[in-house]
């Protein structure tokens, strides 16, 4: 598997991540509303402030993610990728007929949407976290990364899902009973 890979990938002999910079990086950092600056001071001083972040950014997805990120983390993240390459072909078809005409029309347009909601579903029906949970990172991550009207798109498409999860498995939970 490709993240396996990644991983467990041999580095060069000699090739130094700076560890201090490792450390700054914060994973709960999400962006929030446009900023406006009214100076040109304040103009240089969140460009330089931005700059430091990517290279920051940088370290940390150039570095061993065993150097970034915990065990917990990493076998999570594991298990999540593992439901989503199990459970594919399931969820593309819930997500084909949860999804706006639109996202359809121009699937590619929507990779990181259709990410978003294939990861989320599978932490949903394979791993096991609350949908509640699911559903504010998920609409958090679109809020980050897609365009505006992605995040409440996003949240309406993984309540349907939830709908539709509860119902099949109440059905499933009733049909053993029997």
């Amino acid at each position: 598997m490709l993240f396996d890979r990644r991983v467990n990938a041999k580095r060069y002999p000699g090739f130094i991540f700076d560890k201090e910079i490792l450390l700054e990086y914060n994973h709960m950092s999400f962006c929030g509303e446009p900023i406006q600056v009214e100076t040109e001071e304040e103009e240089e001083e969140l460009l330089l402030k931005n700059e430091k972040e990517s290279a920051v950014e940088e370290e940390v997805l150039s570095a061993p993610p065993k150097l970034v990120y915990n065990s917990f983390i990493l076998r999570f993240t594991r298990q999540i990728l593992e439901a989503v390459v199990d459970r594919w072909n399931q969820h593309v078809l819930i997500i084909d007929r949860v999804t706006p005409r639109n996202w359809k029309d121009e699937p590619a347009s929507k990779i990181l949407e259709l990410c978003v909601l294939h990861l989320a579903m599978a932490e949903i029906s394979a791993v096991g976290t609350r949908h509640q949970i699911v559903i504010n990172e998920a609409v958090d991550l679109a809020k980050r990364f897609c365009d505006g009207g992605a995040p409440r798109i996003i949240n309406g498409c993984l309540r349907t899902f939830i709908k539709e999860h509860t119902s099949t498995e109440e059905f499933r939970s009733g049909e053993s009973k029997s």
